[in-house]
């Protein structure tokens, strides 16, 4: 029931084993076939992609708000501490962080704590879901791209891009590949028009992949030991949409001997239109 989601409930623990069919459909969910993921990596050996575990947080019960029509994921934070590899399990344990209401929409913030067998923090995640407080039924109302706070117009902050893009189109296919384990709105059509959207609607998960690839690919093992991500996902992502990742770097400070270089992720439409909205940072020469 809605009245029992409340700040600082207790939503327990579950062991999470990292699988080789986990990240061969993420591998080819997202048409990244990234060679640290099958055979070596600079931890030697192969690694899992850097979240690969992110839906635990959709396994836990108890913090979703009982209007599931027109739900979205509004933001998604992570903090990275260490890789992880197939066949490890791993323990992860929630609550929920926040409950808050953004214009015509509840939002529950579930934080989660991801351990490896010896009780040591691999990650940690706030993930923000947002329900519509009074519509049940009919189509979802989105807002128009223009009128969305760093949606269309964003500013373009100054510094270094770059040196690299990702570049995606996200077919249905994929959808059904990423998502192997569940019919959902993100893969399954008339699942999404029961919730009133008039597509299939492309997961967060896959758009929030695409920004760690990208920062996985530039900044390697400084982003899996120490990795940050406050995402905002700003407007709805349709299959067959063709969309750019892009960062660039705004900043740089030291930690601990190192440096740590703050990056702004946009994942954009071919019109402009901003998907995705992100602050990131990672460690350099790591």
């Amino acid at each position: 029931m809605t009245t029992d989601v409340y700040a600082g409930k207790d939503l327990g623990t579950l062991d999470l084993t990292i699988t080789d069919e986990m990240v061969q459909h993420y591998i080819k969910g997202l048409d990244e076939p990234n060679p640290w993921y099958t055979t070596t990596s600079p931890f030697g050996g192969p690694v899992a992609p850097v979240i690969v575990y992110q839906d635990a947080d959709s396994q836990f019960k108890g913090w979703y708000l009982d209007n599931l029509f027109g739900n979205l994921w509004r933001r998604q934070e992570w903090e990275i501490y260490a890789p992880t590899r197939v066949g490890q399990t791993l323990r992860c344990s929630a609550r929920v962080a926040e409950r808050y209401r953004r214009r015509d929409r509840d939002v529950v913030a579930q934080e989660m704590w991801v351990r490896d067998e010896a009780g040591h923090l691999i990650a940690h995640s706030v993930h923000h879901q947002s329900f519509l407080a009074e519509q049940t039924s009919g189509e979802v109302t989105l807002r128009d791209p223009a009128s969305k706070e760093g949606a269309r117009q964003h500013v373009e902050p100054s510094g270094e891009p770059l040196s690299l893009e990702l570049r995606k189109t996200l077919s249905e296919a994929m959808c059904n590949d990423f998502f192997y384990r569940s019919r959902n709105y993100h893969n399954d059509k008339a699942a999404s028009q029961e919730l009133g959207f008039g597509d299939t609607v492309i997961g967060g998960r896959m758009t929030l992949s695409c920004v760690t690839e990208l920062l996985t690919r530039h900044f390697g093992r400084g982003f899996y030991l120490g990795g940050r991500l406050d995402v905002k996902f700003t407007n709805v992502l349709w299959p067959d949409e063709p969309f750019t990742t892009r960062g660039i770097i705004t900043g740089r400070s030291a930690e601990g001997g190192q440096t740590r270089a703050e990056v702004t992720v946009f994942c954009e439409k071919a019109d402009g239109t901003k998907i995705i909205v992100a602050n990131a940072s990672a460690l350099e020469s790591c």
